[in-house]
């Protein structure tokens, strides 16, 4: 029998280089949110000197529970249909050996411009997704499915 995936925690995270617009990588982070949540969004900032002394801001936002729930439907109806194809492809890339925790690497610049989508590449928004215990992968690739269908 296929266990009940719940999802206890998400975060977003992104790195925010000198070169940058501070308000233009906290508007790419928040068009990841549903506009219901938006309000509620809190930007924790990390300051710290990169390979070449230059400074690096770590943008980090959390949520639990209903809300991870909630943005993770938002990000995964976003997705372009190739993309959700490519997720559930490669699942067992983004998961850990416990199955308990879920990653996505998103492209920045996209979101910065409205538009979800998957980047293998540096310049991203990781998104972390906690799901409650030990599952097997089948269970969650039936529980995105799950999602998408309800998109």
């Amino acid at each position: 029998m296929a266990r009940r995936i719940q999802v206890t925690h998400l975060m977003l995270s992104v790195f925010s280089h000198a070169t940058e617009d501070l308000s233009k990588v906290k508007k790419a982070i928040l068009s990841l949110v549903p506009s219901s949540l938006k309000d509620i969004v809190k930007f924790e900032e990390l300051r710290t000197k990169g390979h070449y002394n230059n400074e690096i801001v770590v943008i980090t936002v959390k949520f639990r529970k209903k809300q991870a729930q909630e943005i993770l439907k938002h990000i995964i109806c976003s997705l372009r249909d190739i993309d959700k194809k490519i997720m559930l492809a490669t699942l067992d890339n983004r998961v850990d050996n416990r199955v308990s925790h879920f990653h996505l690497r998103l492209s920045k610049q996209d979101a910065y411009l409205g538009d979800i989508r998957l980047l293998d590449g540096d310049d991203i928004i990781k998104l972390s997704v906690t799901i409650n215990g030990v599952i097997k992968l089948e269970d969650l690739r039936k529980y995105l499915n799950r999602l998408i269908e309800e998109c």
